[in-house]
């Protein structure tokens, strides 16, 4: 019993964690393990790095879009939304319920959005958070056709 509220108790540390959000103009970095991936921070640690998401719209229509693409979508709770700059997600997987932490954020004077994605559990996440990141891609791309 204390085994499993001590797992419990972790889970709910690491999804509220608070190496999250903007600072000083940039989302935080990821931990060591390859179960992160970022835009922004630890710029030039392969392992976590993604390109940074380029929308041809305007900041406001870029963000309306991937902010109805979340509030749409099912196993999905926004835990934090800032109108046109940043939105804090939390991803629930299908089958067993896993929590991962997203987080957009849409620089003043970029055509950018920076995201960050890190699965909560696991040391490894099996690509999932680069395909949920190309998956955010398609959905720009799609918005300013």
């Amino acid at each position: 019993m204390e085994a499993a509220l001590g797992v419990f108790f972790i889970c709910c540390m690491s999804v509220l964690s608070p190496f999250s959000g903007v600072d000083e103009g940039e989302l935080r970095g990821c931990p060591p393990s390859p179960n992160c991936v970022s835009s922004q921070s630890m710029k030039y640690n392969f392992i976590h790095k993604v390109n940074p998401i380029s929308y041809s719209t305007s900041r406001e229509v870029a963000f309306q879009t991937i902010s109805k693409y979340f509030h749409e979508s099912e196993n999905i709770y926004i835990s934090e939304e800032k109108e046109g700059e940043y939105i804090r997600i939390i991803f629930f997987t299908k089958v067993f319920r896993f929590p991962d932490r997203v987080e957009v954020y849409f620089p003043e004077g970029t055509n950018e959005m920076q995201v960050r994605s890190q699965s909560t559990l696991g040391l490894w996440d099996v690509f999932a958070n680069r395909r949920r990141v190309n998956k955010f891609r398609e959905i720009l791309s799609e918005s300013g056709s």
